[in-house]
């Protein structure tokens, strides 16, 4: 699992983007398990109307993008100010970085084209406390 977040923060230090990234995918990670975890987020995904989206993530092949919008119709108004207080800016801030960096991490965390419920249970409070470390070092 370690792996896993070292391929993502390697794979964003790469990209354009404010601010510190790691700090962010900290922030978004401690987020998604306030809102009840992974599966808690896919459903709220298709809620949305963006399941197919949310399939290219954990497909093998090319993500499709989403922009904040997106992010704004699949989470409310309270769920995205509870990011943008974390991340420290606004609900437009908050929802262009989660339609930024929320794609990489749902990919990371299917390497093989399919979520892993199992592990995503097993590894929930250790991927959190990975992120954490990453965070301190």
């Amino acid at each position: 699992m370690m792996g896993l977040l070292d391929d993502l923060v390697g794979s964003l230090e790469g990209s354009p983007g404010p601010g510190n990234q790691l700090g962010q995918l900290q922030a978004i990670w401690h987020w998604v398990q306030e809102q009840g975890g992974v599966e808690v987020l896919l459903h709220k995904f298709q809620q949305g109307g963006l399941g197919d989206v949310l399939s290219s993530w954990i497909g093998t092949g090319n993500n499709q993008p989403v922009d904040s919008g997106d992010m704004q119709s699949a989470f409310g108004q309270a769920d995205l100010q509870s990011l943008a207080d974390k991340l420290g800016t606004d609900v437009p801030g908050a929802s262009g970085t989660l339609a930024l960096l929320l794609p990489q991490l749902i990919d990371k965390m299917s390497p093989q084209g399919q979520l892993d419920e199992q592990s995503l249970h097993d590894n929930q409070l250790d991927l959190g406390s990975m992120v954490d470390q990453l965070f301190k070092r």
